[in-house]
This record gives C-alpha cells, structure tokens and sequence, in this order.
C-alpha cells in the first residue's frame, strides 16, 4: 500500500465554486488515511484521523457550501457520520 491514497487530478475554473476552494480541496484530501490505516493520518504522524489538519480544511469547504462527504471516499463516513 502507499503512503496517501490514490488521487485523480482536474482541471477546474478558478472562479467556479471547487476551484475557489480548491487548496482546502487538497489539504483535505492530504490528510486522508490509507485504506489499510483507516484510523491515521498520513501527513499528522501523531494524530489519529481525523486529524486537525483534516478539520480545518472540512469546515472551510463546508462554510464555503462545499459538501465534504463528496471529497471522503466511502469507507471513510462511518468514522466522520453521524456526528454527535
């Protein structure tokens, strides 16, 4: 396994609503763990996941309207969802 996720890359408008938000995008996607360290973050080496680099980056794109849970592979939400 390697040490982040596989990604894909985009081009996006600058002015388009993902592209307004799009180095929150990438920190967020940064601090996702590997499939076979669901619980560690692999920027935040002594954090559990979610880490806080992980957090900042969520709650900007959700003050921007941005939902996170499209950004979060699937068998990351149970961990994230429901929030108490």
């Amino acid at each position: 396994m390697g040490w982040l996720r596989e990604v894909t890359a985009m081009v996006i408008a600058t002015d388009s609503p993902a592209g307004r938000v799009a180095e929150a995008i990438e920190q967020l996607t940064a601090h996702l763990p590997t499939p076979d360290q669901p619980t560690t973050c692999p920027m935040c080496s002594r954090q559990g996941w979610p880490c806080t680099g992980f957090d900042a980056a969520a709650r900007h794109l959700q003050a921007a309207g941005v939902p996170v849970g499209y950004l979060v592979p699937l068998d990351l939400h149970p961990t994230l969802w429901p929030v108490p």
